[in-house]
Formats: structure tokens, C-alpha cells, sequence
């Protein structure tokens, strides 16, 4: 016969084997465990100073290269000045027969007379050819003491040119004397004769017949040429100390 197992042995023997299996439980063992976040690692100050300052070198370089650019595209649509060639009509061509030259080569002036021819105006190269050479005949042996003059349509005239200087005012010796064509008491003289001037000096420049130093002078012959006076003295050669007053 079989023993008999009590209940309190079987229940024991019971226990003991669920006590292998399980783990073992203490009263300090949570009972209720949760999973562990993960912590991101917190961004470090330098860092953020760091990043900061590449982005703004960054754009810094676009803002400076996207202005460079609309620099060289402006200066690309801008065109360089064009410089007007003074519109010379030479002895020769208008058949200037005053006197010999003196000189064999030109001589550089420190000053230029400006005056006015007291005559009628001209407005193109046969009518100021005409004229011209009708004063000449009102002149003892067929010379015009003024180097160049300057007609209203904007052309310059060679008469004694840049190789001898004129004896028309002694007291400016050395000096080319720049003749207007007409007469500027009650008018002043037209846009283009101004323009030609002032290119008459630009070139007497170039071709080193002035010194870079020299002074614009306005005298009176039978006239005061107020208005033609009043054209010129805006520019920063004029003389208005040895310039006749207007």
C-alpha cells in the first residue's frame, strides 16, 4: 500500500517547487517597475556661441557676394564719358594767308584772352570762311592777331594757331588769345561756342600747349562782352583779377 500524503505535506511540497521557479521577492523589490527614458545630452554653451557665429559669417558672405554683384552689374551699364573732339578748321583749310609764323615749333602759353570779335555772328564753316576773311581786309597786311576763334555752330578757327604767340595785348605776354565770333553786350554766347572752348582748352592741354597752371583772362576791344564774360567765370581758371570788370 501507497502512504498517504498528507495535505499539509503535498501543499508544502507544492510551494517549494513554485519557490524554485519564481524569483525571489523581498519586501524592498518594487512592485511596479517602469522603462528607464533615455536623457539626451543637454547642448553645451560654446557650442551655441560657436554655430552662432558660423551662420553669421555665412551670411555675412552672401550679403557682401550679392552686393559685389549688383556693384559689377551697375558699373557694367555704365558708360564711360565720351569726350567731344574739338572741331578744328585749320589755316590751311579755310585759306588763312596772314603773316609767317615766328616760330618752328609751338610755344606753351600760361594764359588765354578771351575776347570778342565785335562783329555779326556766324553759323557754318563758308559763311564764318567769308567773314573771317572780310576782316582780314580791314587789317594792314592781311593777318588776324587772335590765334583761334570760336564760331556759334561750335567750330574752332586757326588763324596765327598755337605756334606764335599774339601781340594783340602786351601786357599778356605769352598768351593765346581765344576769340568769340560776334558780339555778347546784350547776349550771351551759344551753348556750343561754350562747349568748344572748354574743349579748346582740354586739347591745348593734351598736346602740353598750356601749362597745366594757366589762367583764363576776358579783355574788351571796342566792347564789353558782359554776357560772354559771365559764360566763362564759372570756370576755376578764370582770372577775375586781371579780367576787365563787367
Amino acid at each position: 500500500m501507497q502512504p498517504l500524503i498528507s495535505p499539509i505535506d503535498h501543499e508544502s511540497r507544492h510551494n517549494s517547487y513554485r519557490a524554485d521557479d519564481e524569483p525571489h521577492v523581498s519586501e524592498q523589490t518594487p512592485l511596479l517597475r517602469f522603462p528607464r527614458p533615455d536623457v539626451e545630452p543637454a547642448t553645451s554653451t560654446t557650442t551655441t556661441v560657436v554655430v552662432s557665429m558660423l551662420l553669421i559669417i555665412l551670411i555675412s558672405g552672401v550679403v557682401i557676394g550679392v552686393y559685389l554683384l549688383i556693384v559689377q552689374s551697375d558699373s557694367e551699364n555704365i558708360l564711360p564719358p565720351v569726350e567731344t573732339p574739338l572741331q578744328l578748321v585749320s589755316a590751311s583749310q579755310w585759306n588763312y594767308n596772314g603773316r609767317p609764323m615766328l616760330s618752328s615749333s609751338p610755344f606753351k602759353a600760361h594764359q588765354v584772352v578771351v575776347v570778342q570779335t565785335d562783329t555779326e555772328p556766324c553759323h557754318s564753316t563758308d559763311s564764318c570762311t567769308q567773314l573771317l576773311r572780310n576782316m582780314q581786309t580791314y587789317t594792314t597786311d592781311g593777318s588776324l592777331p587772335y590765334n583761334f576763334l570760336v564760331s556759334s555752330n561750335g567750330q574752332t578757327f586757326e588763324a596765327l594757331g598755337w605756334w606764335q604767340p599774339s601781340q594783340m595785348f602786351p601786357q599778356h605776354p605769352g598768351a593765346f588769345v581765344l576769340a568769340f565770333i560776334g558780339n555778347f553786350t546784350d547776349a550771351p554766347p551759344t551753348p556750343a561756342q561754350v562747349d568748344e572752348a572748354k574743349n579748346f582748352f582740354a586739347e591745348s592741354l593734351s598736346l602740353q600747349h598750356l601749362e597745366p597752371s594757366y589762367s583764363i583772362v576776358g579783355k574788351s576791344t571796342k566792347y564789353t562782352p558782359k554776357y560772354l564774360f559771365k559764360s566763362l567765370s564759372s570756370l576755376p581758371q578764370w582770372n577775375r583779377f586781371e579780367s576787365d570788370s563787367y
